[in-house]
């Protein structure tokens, strides 16, 4: 099996740390994800269903993506950037100065109401349905297969003839 690798070597490549700092719980500051300079991610443990992936946009830009979140993902994030440069000269790569990202503030806030609305529209629509079906099915046999025919009521406006021995 072959695989072609097409590369290009660049003077100048970048280290990407997203941190994360908590709402409540102190004022810990812990790493997120990685990306080093060779393009190679790393993923730090998480809580159970919220998982992330690092995005490079273009030459400059890196997107931090959190996918599952919850509400334990509510806090303050930002990166620290390390630019590495490659000398022309000697072709080894030199660390630059770390450059440091505003924070952004993530809230996470569930919409109960909008999630419940479809499922409640539907249920309420089954059980009208189904109850409606339910009540002229019942009326229906009620009228048409439960007759007796065989009976004949008497009418109460004539006397009845008694026989006495």
């Amino acid at each position: 099996m072959f695989t072609p690798v097409c590369g290009f070597v660049d003077d100048l490549a970048y280290e990407v740390r997203w941190f994360f700092t908590r709402l409540r719980g102190g004022e810990t500051t812990t790493q997120v994800a990685s990306i080093d300079r060779f393009g190679v991610v790393r993923k730090e443990t998480r809580n159970s269903s919220s998982d992330v992936s690092i995005e490079r946009k273009d030459t400059n830009t890196y997107l931090l993506n959190i996918h599952g979140t919850q509400d334990t993902d509510s806090g303050e994030y930002h990166c620290v950037t390390t630019p590495w440069y490659l000398s022309a000269s000697t072709g080894a790569w030199t660390e630059g100065a770390e450059l440091t990202s505003s924070r952004i503030f993530l809230t996470v806030r569930f919409a109960v109401w909008e999630s419940l609305q479809l499922p409640l529209l539907y249920g309420i629509s089954a059980s009208i349905g189904v109850g409606l079906f339910s009540l002229v099915f019942g009326l229906v046999c009620a009228h048409c297969c439960c007759r007796n025919t065989a009976h004949t009521p008497r009418s109460r406006n004539k006397l009845m003839d008694l026989e006495m021995d």
